[in-house]
């Protein structure tokens, strides 16, 4: 076997983690190595950083795809069980998981149905490991009682994305004589703008944000006034942009027109203030910065109170999102799925991206232009990543992690600030 190549049946919960094979694929308790009862933040959050710390060794080597899943299943984890609302909602499910995993009807290392000559798949041990094919019975009742997420939450394909490369058509044309040129001096080009950045220039208004059929003042319904128009940018910073304002790229999924990943609040901060400093930019009267959370929600949803900007059928999410079922454990270059209703690309998943505010629980009253409190626990992250479930992509949906941190899913897109804005 060829050293690139990991065997077929390779565990890496048991190998990397030392859970018990028999416990495999884990619950989210189990990955973390932590007790049902647990409901201390910083403790998760330890546990989380513990079992990266263990899987990351292995990045950038022969098992890198098997590592790259598996940290994010631990990012899902620590998302999930810090959040009460997604964790009271994962424990009514999490009984009947484990039920069918005793008798193995969950089964890691069912054996996998011949697939036709030309076509080879390789998955992580766990809830991609191709019984969707061979038990379609059982992850059809799975789907209906866990309302899609838990399924995927557990469940990591890991087939490798390939794309055929485009092939130009070649035309035999009669050769055409050449005329002489006289090239003539020309002044340099004018530097770029936004380095490339596109925008939309969305209007005022007033929208209800949170989520519907929760009362959790973390995601309560309340009504807020954007006071005045802004422009939001359309795609996500693309690792081309950011490498040209920071002169590095630290993404882990390389690509100069996918999402920059791997960035923390601080980072992202930091682009927005070099970009903006810039003699053009400031000469133009441009400020760049990242969104408030409102502003983000308010270009999410678009003028829709959905749970998508599409309206609820989750099944539709993959026309308009890189979301665990679709972007098959990798960023994509950004706006090749369909834009919401006013032309934003990439709202759900991708990459995570990072808002300007602190978090805080909501306010019951109207409020206009809302920023966050002065600190917190953490600052906002929205729309879900490429690795996450269709759970953390709707539009109401909220997390908040500490910004010094910069995991792999982590990116972000700006908001430009702008003279020509009419107040």
């Amino acid at each position: 076997m060829s050293a690139t190549q990991p065997p077929a049946d390779f565990n890496p919960y048991h190998k990397w983690l030392g859970i018990p094979e028999k416990k495999c694929p884990p619950t989210f308790y189990e990955l973390l190595g932590i007790s049902l009862d647990e409901d201390d933040r910083s403790v998760i959050e330890s546990a989380a950083k513990r079992q990266r710390t263990h899987v990351e060794e292995y990045l950038g080597t022969e098992w890198n795809k098997f590592a790259n899943q598996v940290i994010s299943q631990i990012d899902e984890a620590e998302l999930t069980l810090v959040s009460p609302e997604l964790r009271r909602e994962y424990d009514r499910k999490i009984s009947l998981f484990k039920k069918r995993r005793k008798n193995r009807q969950i089964d890691p290392y069912a054996p996998r149905r011949a697939r036709p000559a030309g076509g080879k798949s390789n998955r992580v041990v766990g809830e991609g490991s191709g019984l969707l094919r061979d038990y379609a019975g059982i992850v059809l009742i799975l789907a209906i009682a866990f309302f899609g997420m838990a399924a995927a939450s557990f469940w990591l394909p890991w087939g490798k994305l390939q794309a055929d490369p485009e092939q130009s058509e070649q035309v035999n044309e009669p050769p055409v004589k050449k005329k002489e040129v006289v090239v003539k001096a020309e002044e340099p080009p004018e530097p770029q703008l936004g380095v490339g950045m596109e925008f939309k220039r969305l209007p005022a208004g007033t929208f209800v944000m949170g989520k519907k059929g929760n009362k959790s003042p973390n995601t309560l319904l309340h009504q807020v006034t954007i006071s005045k128009p802004f422009d939001m940018g359309i795609h996500e910073v693309t690792q081309k942009q950011y490498e040209a304002i920071m002169g590095s790229n630290p993404s882990q999924y390389p690509g100069p027109d996918n999402p920059v990943d791997s960035i923390s609040w601080h980072e992202a901060n930091e682009f927005c203030q070099k970009l903006s400093a810039r003699p053009e930019e400031k000469a133009a009267g441009n400020v760049y910065r990242l969104p408030t959370e409102a502003e983000w929600e308010y270009a999410c949803r678009a003028g829709t109170s959905t749970v998508f900007c599409f309206g609820d059928d989750e099944s539709l999410l993959g026309e308009y999102s890189w979301y665990k079922q679709t972007a098959q454990s990798t960023t994509h270059p950004v706006g090749k799925k369909k834009p919401n209703p006013w032309g934003i690309y990439d709202m759900y998943g991708n990459a995570y991206e990072w808002c300007h505010d602190w978090f805080e629980p909501y306010p019951s009253e109207p409020v206009t232009d809302p920023q966050g409190p002065e600190t917190s626990r953490g600052r906002v992250l929205r729309g879900g990543g490429f690795s996450n479930s269709a759970t953390f992509c709707g539009s109401g949906e909220r997390a908040y992690v500490s910004p010094e941190i910069n995991r792999h899913s982590y990116g972000f897109r700006v908001v430009r600030e702008t003279a020509s804005v009419q107040e």
